[in-house]
């Protein structure tokens, strides 16, 4: 099988190698379609990768496929069934697992994650409880979109937000505009800010409802938005964009006892913000890790058409070409907002 992996920063090379075993408990897939996340790019930028100890990482945990054998003790998936793959194996038994937050297991083995190979091959065994069936009317790239969708839809919860109530969306990269279609079709927002600094991606924000789309490098966010809510500002703050720029703004732009729920990874490990401020708006914070159980909820509300977010795709590109994909990616060109991978 083909395989991609990360010699050094900013640099892949593709490798032949033979198939993985097979377990009892888990099933080999081949993968059909894997999307690029922000978390990826941060590796192959260097930000989180060390080239000395993780050379050779396979990236990848954005994905879809096929289910091509099945272990001895497999009985949720059959050969041949389409199945999105939940990229999170914990552990299931330390005190936050059996509580039933799954997402903060500390001994989680996640796709592309040094240790743990990722999704940039043809074929990988994953254990099969972690597969979910794709419903019939969606195809390989919702399989894909929905890993990003459960981020959101977690975020949404974590929110709280009452139909109504008001929001902004710093960022408009997958994660933010997935929010934004949430925030519109699904939570009853009454009015909606997005912004965003690359051109391609506020029109996109546009496409997905957002009633003001707000260009952060030509106008100043924080005036727009308290002049446009009377100075109140906005009952719910979503940081998508992981910058010091975005997280300064988020709690002036904030309506007292509003939330802020904090999405993007910043690359420096900081999040500047005036404490002040914040304490005198009794603004609470919530902290997205990953999803909670979202994949049943997510791939239900793509079915019924209740979400749509297969506009946010711009490009894709075969398995081969991975380093050409990053580097559009990286650089914001052509438009690219979302970029699909196809072993």
């Amino acid at each position: 099988m083909k395989v991609v992996r990360l010699l050094k920063t900013r640099e892949f090379a593709v490798f032949d190698e033979p198939l993985p075993t097979l377990s009892a408990h888990s099933a080999l897939l081949r993968i059909k379609a894997v999307g690029i996340c922000g978390s990826d790019l941060h590796r192959f930028r260097g930000y989180t990768f060390d080239d000395a100890t993780n050379a050779g990482l396979v990236l990848g945990h954005e994905f879809s496929a096929v289910v091509e054998k099945i272990g001895s003790r497999v009985t949720n998936v059959q050969v041949g069934d389409r199945v999105a793959v939940d990229a999170a194996n914990h552990c299931g038994a330390c005190e936050w697992c059996v509580r039933g937050y799954t997402n903060l297991c500390p001994n989680v083995q996640f796709c592309g994650m040094p240790g743990v190979e990722g999704a940039l091959k043809e074929y990988m065994v994953w254990p099969a409880h972690l597969l979910h069936k794709l419903p019939e009317h969606l195809d390989f790239v919702d399989g894909v979109l929905a890993e990003g969708m459960g981020v959101c839809l977690h975020a949404l919860d974590l929110a709280n937000l009452h139909a109504g109530q008001s929001a902004a969306v710093l960022g408009c990269g997958p994660i933010g505009l997935g929010v934004i279609e949430l925030l519109r079709k699904v939570a009853g927002a009454s009015q909606i800010f997005a912004t965003d600094r690359v051109p391609e991606r506020l029109e996109m924000a546009g496409l997905f409802r957002a009633d003001v789309r707000i260009r952060a490098d030509k106008d100043n966010v924080v005036e727009r938005i308290l002049e446009l809510t009377r100075g109140r500002g906005v009952d719910a703050v979503f940081e998508a964009a992981g910058v010091d720029e975005t997280s300064r703004q988020m709690v002036q732009i904030a309506a007292p006892g509003g939330k802020i729920i904090i999405i993007g990874i910043q690359e420096s490990d900081d999040i500047p913000f005036s404490p002040s401020p914040a304490r005198r708006k009794g603004l609470t914070f919530r902290f997205v890790r990953r999803s909670l159980r979202m994949y049943d909820r997510v791939l239900g509300l793509m079915d019924k058409g209740a979400i749509d977010v297969k506009k946010m795709i711009t490009h894709h590109f075969p398995l081969h070409e991975s380093q050409a994909a990053f580097e559009l990616v990286d650089a914001y060109r052509d438009g690219a907002v979302k970029v699909i991978i196809h072993p």
